[in-house]
């Protein structure tokens, strides 16, 4: 008796082909959603901790009754060779965005300026017509707050004008990428040092409005006090001098040490600053940072991260009344 013969099919190579590019590219969709899903996290996370701190800052606002500020500056890891060797920045490590909670110290003044090797170093007069500078200083015992590398929070501009006092308020300002290596220039970026401020009842000020500044010897002549904090608390402002001659170097955060002055936000933007530079060319970075002035900064690098900034950013505004902090969904 003869029994039927069972042909097998195999796969053809061009099938093989086909099913191994199929594999291929759900491997890349994968892969490019979990680093997506990876950077949303972080940006996420990095949220929760702005908003962490700003419930903070408010809480000891109301029981100390003291105004407080949230500050969002540029951090560096340090390290000493030896137990009694200076700190030195560690350039194998990233450089993240600080959160320093500072209350106000009652002391403000015109700045008297003197300059000490590379730093401009400026002691804040104490008289009631030359008021400029506000001081604080950070609460103490209360360490930092870290965010990881390459999350930045940008404010909404509501401090800066151009030489025509025409309002920034649609962009975002924020910290500036420092020193990569040693052997970089001293300036890669210029940004601000972002403040929120909570008055003593907990509402959140873009303003002290309690004063003004009287920037000539006409007491006609006001405008808004801008606060600084005292890092290292030694009573004095500290601001490095490679941000020029100009008055713009005292709000220019372009130094790992400045104390420059902060610029009072109404809103708040927690995004991935790395994503922003991975996506522009060396030649956009370049021209972007071209510093000849307020004008060409703020339309520079600011309007073209503010632009990403608005397609790519967590959003914190707060309640105008009572000043608490909330997510504006995407």
């Amino acid at each position: 008796m003869n029994r039927p013969t069972q042909t097998i099919r195999a796969f053809t190579l061009i099938e093989l082909l086909a099913v191994m590019g199929i594999i291929a590219i759900l491997g890349v969709v994968i892969t490019t959603s979990a680093q997506r899903i990876s950077k949303d996290a972080k940006v996420a996370g990095a949220t929760n901790k702005v908003l962490a701190a700003l419930g903070e800052a408010r809480a000891i606002a109301i029981r100390d009754r003291a105004t407080v500020l949230v500050a969002f500056t540029v951090r560096r890891p340090t390290y000493r060779a030896t137990l009694n060797s200076p700190e030195t920045i560690d350039y194998s490590k990233p450089q993240q965005t600080e959160i320093v909670i500072a209350k106000a110290t009652g002391r403000v003044g015109f700045p008297g300026v003197a300059t000490t090797g590379a730093w401009t170093v400026v002691y804040p007069a104490a008289s009631i017509n030359d008021l400029l500078l506000e001081e604080f200083q950070p609460v103490a015992g209360m360490a930092p707050m870290i965010l990881p590398a390459g999350i930045k929070v940008a404010g909404s501009a509501a401090d800066i004008g151009d030489i025509n006092e025409i309002g920034q308020d649609d962009y975002w300002l924020s910290q500036p990428v420092l020193q990569i290596l040693p052997t970089d220039p001293v300036i890669r970026e210029r940004g601000t040092t972002v403040v929120v401020r909570f008055a003593q009842d907990g509402s959140m000020q873009t303003r002290n409005p309690s004063l003004t500044a009287n920037l000539t010897s006409s007491v006609t002549d006001t405008s808004s006090v801008a606060p600084w904090i005292d890092f290292n608390r030694n009573g004095l402002m500290e601001i490095g001098t490679t941000g020029g001659s100009s008055n713009g170097k005292f709000y220019a955060l372009d130094e790992i040490d400045d104390e420059s002055l902060g610029d009072h936000a109404m809103f708040l933007a927690v995004f991935d600053d790395d994503l922003f530079h991975s996506q522009a060319t060396p030649a956009e970075l370049a021209a972007w940072n071209v510093y000849t002035g307020i004008d060409a900064w703020m339309n520079g690098l600011n309007k073209a991260r503010s632009n990403f900034i608005n397609q790519f950013s967590d959003r914190i505004h707060f309640n105008r009344f009572t000043g608490v902090a909330e997510i504006v969904p995407r």
